[in-house]
């Protein structure tokens, strides 16, 4: 790791929680100084998995989190009526296509993020400047996100859209930007984007938890909210956990494999924390893990080894916790969480959640004990049913309502699926460890 990035990074852990310095901010006397001060009040632990790329990929990064930045400032700030066309005027500016910068914003943050939204938008010509000072193929790549991702905060913002919708739209397509900033494959974008939309969909989840969102979910308190975002959170991570196998071998800067880790080990640490569950690693080991996980794949494997054993245990709790208390070992622990999420074969893993959704179903089911029932099942089973269940809904609750053709595939595949034979796991897609 060179002096650049070991600075970036230092002053990136210095200033992680610290509260904006709105003075220093408008006192920047470049868009590059302005880059350096307001990427950590923006973008928190992003920000520090930023300062861990390389130099060429930290500048685009940059540019592109700022100018999302400034896309969130009109779409949550501005007068409604005037909102879509003002976020679809940023696009056009920020990208060069017109000289003409969206109206100004009349407006006071209440949170520091929205302080932080409301200098950026501010100092739009600033993000624009640093934007088209990448390199043609950086300056296309993140072109194309901030017109996809402005698109959809347009249309929500004329006719609010569904939930999963947005965030697939937004965050996903800025995860999928992401990847092929990672992978230096512009070709990711269409191979991958239904996966970058789990992934999506998780930060969203993350969000809402975070904001305490309990309207959008109908929740009376947090502890409501907590379960709904966590059994929500079933199929996303199904998709996250493959596109992070697939992610490994496509990337070569140990640098932007150890960022993506960063990311994926500090949400994962949110999301547990929010039931009680134990993270994949303590926060003083964070990013040492992070750094580890990019210099080799068995690394990394064990990286994602981690992650995963802990969501099944956030999800077990969750399933719990709804249930009204699990069994209880010897010691007075729970026993043991199921895996829902070990993927077998991820090198050929589809890059489609429906077959991922389906193979797990079955493998939970099949799990099950073949002989007859004489008693209540023991604990570990019910919670495999209840999952199983949750993931089968799951699936066909993400489908349009008017997508006749999407929902025969998915029945299509649910019914081959039912056919195969269980005996031969190389034939079933991948699922879970029983």
């Amino acid at each position: 790791m060179n002096g650049g990035r070991l600075g970036a990074l230092a002053y990136g852990l210095r200033h992680l929680r610290a509260a904006p310095d709105v003075p220093a901010l408008l006192a920047a006397r470049s868009p590059q100084e302005l880059a350096r001060l307001v990427l950590m009040p923006a973008a928190r632990n992003l920000g520090i998995a930023v300062a861990i790329l390389p130099a060429d990929l930290r500048a685009e990064a940059t540019a592109a989190i700022l100018a999302c930045r400034v896309l969130d400032a009109y779409e949550d700030l501005m007068n409604r009526p005037m909102a879509s066309g003002a976020v679809l005027t940023a696009v056009g500016y920020l990208n060069g296509t017109t000289d003409t910068p969206p109206p100004p914003l009349d407006a006071v943050g209440a949170r520091d993020s929205e302080t932080v939204d409301l200098l950026l938008a501010e100092r739009i010509r600033d993000v624009r400047e640093l934007l088209s000072a990448l390199p043609p193929d950086g300056r296309q790549r993140a072109g194309r996100m901030l017109v996809d991702v402005g698109r959809v905060m347009a249309q929500n913002l004329d006719s609010t859209l569904p939930r999963s919708a947005y965030s697939e739209g937004v965050l996903g397509r800025a995860v999928l930007y992401a990847c092929s900033l990672v992978t230096d494959d512009d070709g990711i974008e269409t191979e991958l984007g239904e996966l970058a939309g789990c992934i999506g969909t998780i930060a969203q989840l993350a969000n809402d938890l975070r904001d305490g969102e309990l309207e959008l979910y109908g929740a009376g308190d947090l502890e409501e909210l907590t379960t709904a975002v966590m059994l929500r959170l079933l199929i996303p991570a199904l998709g996250g956990f493959a596109l992070l196998a697939m992610i490994d071998g496509r990337t070569a800067s140990r640098g932007a494999r150890a960022a993506v880790a960063y990311m994926a080990i500090t949400t994962t640490a949110f999301l547990c924390a929010a039931v009680g569950a134990p993270a994949p690693y303590r926060q003083r080991l964070r990013l040492v893990a992070a750094l580890l996980a990019g210099s080799s794949s068995s690394y990394w494997t064990t990286m994602l080894d981690r992650v995963r054993s802990s969501v099944d245990v956030a999800i077990d709790r969750t399933i719990d916790g709804s249930r009204g208390g699990a069994e209880t070992g010897r010691d007075g622990r729970p026993g043991p969480a199921l895996q829902v999420f070990g993927l077998r074969g991820t090198r050929s893993l589809p890059p489609s959640i429906g077959p991922l959704v389906v193979g797990n179903v079955f493998a939970l089911v099949r799990a099950l004990p073949d002989d007859p029932l004489t008693g209540e099942l023991p604990d570990i089973q019910v919670r495999r049913m209840m999952i199983a269940d949750h993931l089968a809904f799951g699936a066909v609750e993400r489908l349009d309502p008017g997508d006749v053709e999407a929902m025969r595939t998915l029945a299509a595949q649910f019914q081959v699926t039912a056919l195969e034979n269980p005996d031969n796991i190389d034939t079933a897609p991948p699922g879970v460890r029983p």
